[in-house]
């Protein structure tokens, strides 16, 4: 039986804590995901996905509630033991790409490694492996503006992989793209989920892609209003990207 990843318990987010304006984003979150799941949590701008996103990506803590991430107390760890789990356990990928501007696509993904402490020739050597894996190998001395959207997110995944992390959380990652561009971005994560066995959380406001993961999670107003099976696969046949 797979083991519990992500747990979540009471998730409650306050701001402006004690001010008259005091607002509370998320009111009692409870979340599981399994180690190897695919797990999309869909809702409207304003549910609170976003304020989500961040607390499971140890982006932030809760105000109350428990968050164990691979047996680790959130709540409890200190800034330098959250980087370190950020840069070991979690690869982000975003809608906006967050690539670096003037450095190479080989630079951008090696970046998590440099700050993993590991040694020029084997990140370098890495990067290159993770490129030609999303078969990006002709464009890596290439920087982000002299690419296209989907090649921008591709080297996005290729860097959210650079450390070889449990869990891969995507936010939006196909936001920005057109429906042919974000179909094989799409495909490459569930060739992550199924030939890498990776866990992967999917933030995203449209169903249609949220139904191709294995657990499609609701939430509306701060509060998990719905979960359902999906498919767990793309509507056809993976293509290459």
């Amino acid at each position: 039986m797979a083991k519990t990843i992500i747990d979540m318990k009471g998730i409650v987010k306050k701001f402006y804590i004690g001010q008259p304006n005091e607002l509370t984003i998320l009111k009692g979150i409870d979340l599981q995901v399994q180690e190897g799941e695919f797990v999309s949590i869909v809702g409207q701008s304003g549910s609170g996905k976003s304020t989500l996103m961040n607390i499971i990506g140890a982006l932030d803590r809760p105000t109350e509630g428990e968050y164990l991430l691979d047996g680790v107390a959130i709540n409890q760890a200190g800034d330098t033991e959250l980087s370190d789990i950020r840069n070991q356990k979690i690869g982000f990928v975003f809608q906006t790409f967050n690539l670096i501007p003037r450095t190479s696509a080989l630079k951008n993904v090696e970046l998590p490694m440099l700050y993993a402490g590991m040694s020029g020739s084997k990140r370098t050597q890495r990067a290159r492996e993770l490129l030609e894996m999303v078969e990006m190998e002709e464009r890596m001395g290439h920087m982000p503006n002299e690419l296209s959207g989907g090649q921008k997110q591709r080297v996005a995944i290729a860097r959210a992989m650079a450390n070889d992390p449990s869990i891969i959380l995507a936010d939006e990652p196909t936001g920005a793209l057109d429906s042919n561009t974000g179909r094989l971005v799409m495909d490459l994560f569930h060739r992550l989920h199924e030939k890498q066995g990776k866990t992967i959380v999917l933030i995203t406001h449209n169903l249609e892609l949220a139904q191709e993961t294995q657990r499609v999670v609701t939430i509306r107003d701060g509060q998990v209003v719905d979960e359902v099976s999906g498919s767990g696969r793309p509507p056809r046949p993976a293509q290459e990207a």
